[in-house]
């Protein structure tokens, strides 16, 4: 529950603080005082819409807090843990909204800053605010389904409907994209498949294309590698004076004094060293000659294939390695291409399962609204009936959202479909005998939609999941006798929750718990609006001020008073 609310330089609020208790409490004043001011402040711990112009003339930040006490809402204090937000041991969860006239403003949750979107998120889980402008909303098209929804507790079922409309979704898009790169691919498919047979002949190698440069050099030298290869064995090994019987002499000359000095016999190995690479070298060109041709043939082969590797790479500029990743790609393109039907059979029967999970799930959820409707349909004429609405009848219309071109059968029926399943819902009401029935934003006037919201706001509010609920003058445009239902209502509501109501009459504010009233007054010049409670004869006082002479027959002054007094007594045994 909300224990107090906070409002600093917010208009004409310059450091106000309304504390609340539970049950019904009432908020009065004259016309202008304020009152309006906090179901805004509320509205804007709520996410609500921050205007600069709120902000008191001269100051440069208002704000609004609210202190809720979630002692007995482990389900909020758990759902606030789930988001990040820490709880004391008190369980008390404090809101800050700030408004600056120049940047931007703050959001602070129990100390720590944070979003617009977070607040949005807690704070309309803990409050809800109910105005008479309200009664608009049952013109929407969406209201009557929604609250029929909400009252037969079907959000499971709506998230079920939308897995399964999201799925379809999904399987729509990847056959529609299939589809598409299919019709694409078979323009492409001769070029692709004319690409792989050239890469795939050339028989493509990195290892090859790093050989080619050395073959071909030697190709083109072949006939000075012979000479100079023979040369240098013949000066090695054949000849008078080579290279091998020249270290075998120097040899042969200082092995004797080996041992006569280090220097020498270091020397000495060097020389056998030399005569083993000599003797390496020598075979080396053996087999060099051995395999080195000259053939004319076979350097044109090579410069063929030379000029393949530098063709392939100028055309597609891509270097070996690139044009055999090129190769992998263009044979996955062409084997796609070549199991596209069968791909495509496969999401095509993919699609009509989805389409027949979203009839079955948007089907299920019409059976369950079909079976409730009339349930709730009774509860809400026992709610509004007595808001001088005798003669009102009502119900749930709900037939199959018809479309030919829609995606899915519902029922036998080609159905739009959305995430709250295929079928159109109008409440439909007949305000006076003998009329027709008809959508109630067309058939009831404004002051008996008034009274067909505040009716089903509070047969809602039964199952509503907020802390805190705030009429904001919902009982306007109704005399004192016949709002006397709507305190009865309020009274049975705030059995189960907090609710605060803005009200101008008196026989609705006799019914509150507690009673707080709005004034404004003039401090060092300035218009300052203050919240007092009401108790006793203060109390009483307020409530002879809010008859107003309007009890016919009643003489000013003690007979209003008495008056007064007679509904606080009644709103005390009731």
């Amino acid at each position: 529950m909300l224990r107090e609310l906070r409002l600093g330089n917010l208009a004409l609020a310059r450091d106000l603080v309304l504390e609340l208790g539970a049950g019904l409490t009432m908020l009065t004043g004259e016309t202008g005082a304020g009152k309006s001011l906090i179901a805004g402040a509320m509205a804007l711990l709520a996410g609500g819409k921050a205007e600069r112009g709120l902000i008191r003339e001269g100051e440069e930040m208002a704000w609004v807090e609210g202190v809720f006490d979630l002692a007995d809402r482990p389900e909020d204090a758990r759902y606030c843990q789930r988001l990040g937000i820490r709880l004391g041991g008190d369980d008390v969860l404090v809101l800050r909204r700030e408004l600056k006239r120049e940047g931007r403003g703050r959001v602070v949750i129990n100390g720590l800053t944070s979003s617009v979107v977070l607040l949005e998120d807690v704070g309309s889980r803990l409050l809800s605010i109910q105005s008479q402008d309200q009664q608009r909303v049952l013109g929407r098209s969406a209201f009557a389904g929604e609250f029929l929804d909400g009252m037969l507790e079907l959000s499971d079922d709506l998230a079920e409907m939308a897995t399964a409309l999201d799925a379809h979704g999904d399987c729509v898009r990847q056959l529609d994209d299939r589809r598409q790169e299919v019709d694409l691919a078979r323009q492409q498919l001769e070029i692709w498949q004319y690409q792989y047979r050239e890469l795939n002949d050339a028989g493509l190698d990195p290892a090859e294309e790093a050989q080619l440069a050395e073959r071909l050099s030697v190709g083109r030298n072949a006939r000075g590698l012979l000479e100079a290869a023979g040369t240098a064995r013949q000066h090695l090994t054949e000849s008078t004076a080579n290279a091998r019987e020249l270290l075998g002499s120097a040899e042969a000359a200082l092995a004797p004094l080996e041992t006569a000095s280090t220097k020498l016999g270091e020397i000495l190995e060097q020389i056998r060293d030399a005569q083993s690479l000599t003797a390496e070298a020598a075979s080396n060109l053996e087999r060099f000659l051995d395999v080195l041709e000259v053939d004319p043939a076979s350097l044109d082969e090579l410069e063929e294939r030379k000029a393949l590797y530098e063709d392939l790479g100028r055309k597609y500029a891509r270097d070996v390695d690139g044009m055999l990743e090129m190769l992998e790609l263009l044979a996955e393109r062409i084997s796609r291409q070549e199991s596209a039907d069968d791909d495509i059979l496969v999401l095509d029967e993919a699609v009509t399962e989805a389409a027949d999970r979203v009839a079955n799930v948007a089907t299920a959820l019409r059976s369950k609204r079909l079976a409730g409707a009339v349930r709730v349909a009774e509860d809400a004429l026992a709610c509004i009936r007595p808001l001088a609405l005798p003669e009102l009848d009502l119900e749930f219309r709900i037939l199959p959202d018809l479309d030919e071109r829609g995606p899915v059968q519902v029922a036998g029926h080609r159905c739009r479909i959305s995430r709250r399943g295929a079928d159109r819902i109008a409440l439909n009401v007949r305000t006076n005998r003998g009329e027709a029935m008809g959508e109630v934003g067309n058939v009831a006037s404004g002051g008996e939609r008034s009274r067909i919201y505040l009716g089903l706001s509070v047969l809602a509010g039964t199952r509503q999941r907020q802390p805190l609920l705030l009429f904001d003058e919902i009982d306007s445009g109704l005399g004192m006798d016949n709002a006397v239902p709507v305190a009865s209502l309020l009274q049975r509501l705030a059995q189960r929750t907090q609710v605060l109501c803005i009200t101008h009459l008196p026989t609705v504010a006799a019914r509150g718990r507690t009673h707080l009233q709005v004034s404004k007054q003039a401090i060092e010049g300035r218009t300052v609006v203050s919240v007092s409670p009401l108790d006793g004869e203060s109390r009483l006082a307020e409530i002879a001020r809010l008859l107003g002479g309007e009890k016919s027959g009643a003489a000013a002054g003690d007979s209003q008073t008495a008056y007064a007094r007679q509904l606080l007594e009644a709103g005390e045994s009731a």
